[in-house]
């Protein structure tokens, strides 16, 4: 399992087909990657970085051990580890970016197993949502109201908890986050992040589509960091949500 913006165990479809291969497969073994790529690493900003760090070392004790951590070109890193564990399969969710879908198709090429892609980091996929002619929506209200109509899936479940995650590999550790001085970054981690938004859903959520544009007033979710990195995936936030809460829904759309 390779992770990327999906820094979670629960509602990762991508997560589950792993575990359900290796099964499959008969050892059950499931290898948790995360490849430190210095394209992303270096474009990043301190603070940027320090929260990636902060939540790997959640993802590692969510897994109840440690996260293999490799720093390095994806090109690279992901070939040398599906070979050194003798994986049958590498299991992604879809990435959309330019870089991201240019990173997987030349990852896909170099691999000696299948790259397989569940998921993505969004309630509907890009792509799906198109006019009637199959081109895309230009204006937002149209695209929402489809949108509506297309639906999205409801939140997988948790893997199992006897997943055997192998370790028997060097892991480089995660990189050293950088010094914020007296900056203090909200917690990290798919605790936080559910947290947080049991959190907001109960003392917040009714006043949103009111108090948003109120720059003077704390009344926004604060869930962007979250699903940054995929600590909590948007399908989990749709479904605590009510037909009342039809403006915070537009934003998740948007």
């Amino acid at each position: 399992m390779w992770f990327r913006r999906d820094l979670r165990l629960a509602d990762n479809p991508a997560l589950l087909a792993a575990v359900e291969e290796a099964r499959a497969a008969g050892d059950g073994r499931v290898v948790p990657l995360f490849v430190v790529d210095p394209v992303l690493w270096e474009a990043a900003g301190p603070v940027r970085q320090a929260y990636l760090v902060a939540s790997l070392d959640a993802l590692g004790a969510s897994l109840g051990r440690n996260l293999l951590i490799r720093h390095g070109d994806p090109l690279t890193v992901v070939p040398e580890v599906v070979r050194a564990a003798g994986a049958s399969a590498v299991h992604i969710a879809a990435d959309f970016g330019p870089y991201g879908r240019a990173r997987d198709l030349a990852v896909e090429a170099a691999l000696p197993v299948p790259l397989v892609r569940t998921g993505s980091p969004y309630a509907v996929a890009p792509g799906r949502v198109t006019k009637d002619d199959g081109t895309a929506y230009r204006v937002y209200t149209p695209f929402w109201r489809a949108w509506v109509r297309h639906g999205w899936r409801a939140p997988a479940p948790l893997p199992p908890a006897d997943v055997d995650w192998w370790e028997a590999m060097d892991c480089q550790g995660r990189p050293p986050a950088p010094d914020l001085g007296d900056l203090r970054l909200p917690p990290a981690g798919e605790a936080a992040a559910l947290e947080a938004w049991a959190a907001y859903r109960a003392t917040g959520l009714a006043d949103y589509a009111d108090l948003r544009n109120r720059a003077d007033l704390a009344g926004t979710s604060a869930m962007s960091h979250h699903l940054k990195w995929g600590e909590i995936h948007p399908r989990t936030m749709l479904a605590g949500l009510s037909p009342a809460d039809e403006v915070f829904g537009k934003e998740l759309a948007w």
